[in-house]
């Protein structure tokens, strides 16, 4: 047995010192990188599932339909006793005082918001564009 794997391991490195070492083309790697060139990647397109004249129209029917509710009594309701009208806020007259040190918070906060809600959105945008 041991002689017939030494047989066989000089047999291997005959055939590989007659096969010798392989050399590429001197435009090996153009050639290669012009093939790789000439394959397209399929681009994502960001395309959101309600475009802004569907979040317009949205807004639009639920301001409509919130004034509706709220100023008109049809003479009959889904609700029962309940009066929609009632919750005018003229006849209640809600006084809320909110410390100035809050309203500038919340302001500051909101600012802060529209900053990262527009610097996230323009790098996803850049994201899907590479």
């Amino acid at each position: 047995m041991e002689a017939e794997n030494k047989k066989l391991d000089q047999f291997t490195k005959e055939v590989i010192q007659d096969a010798g070492l392989a050399t590429p083309s001197v435009d090996f790697l153009a050639n290669v990188m012009a093939e790789v060139s000439k394959e397209k990647v399929p681009v994502k397109v960001y395309k959101p599932l309600i475009n802004k004249v569907g979040w317009l129209i949205i807004g639009t029917l639920f301001l409509i339909f919130s004034f509706v509710l709220t100023r008109f009594s049809l003479g009959f309701s889904i609700l029962g006793d309940w009066d929609l009208s009632s919750l005018m806020l003229e006849k209640h007259e809600i006084n809320v005082d909110i410390p100035i040190t809050y309203a500038y918070c919340f302001f500051f906060l909101l600012i802060f918001v529209i900053i990262q809600i527009t610097m996230i959105s323009k790098r996803f945008s850049r994201s899907l564009e590479n």
